[in-house]
């Protein structure tokens, strides 16, 4: 293959990993910021709820790390 036609694979496949980056940390964003948008009464409340932030990136984790066998 020509190397001209290499590194412009390269730079795509790039810029696609970056662009799918910022769009996984910006939808985590954006729950996490709902999380401390919601005004719990309590602590409980907003414990419960980062707990449950937790479990949903620990599965999606273990989602991605099993797919990728």
């Amino acid at each position: 293959m020509d190397e001209a036609l290499l590194k412009q694979l390269k730079n795509r496949v790039e810029e696609e990993l970056r662009q799918r980056e910022v769009a996984l940390l910006d939808f985590w964003l954006q729950e996490f910021k709902n999380i401390i948008g919601k005004r719990h009464n309590e602590l409980a409340g907003l414990q419960s709820d980062v707990k449950s932030f937790i479990a949903r990136m620990e599965t999606r984790l273990r989602t991605l790390k099993g797919s990728s066998k």
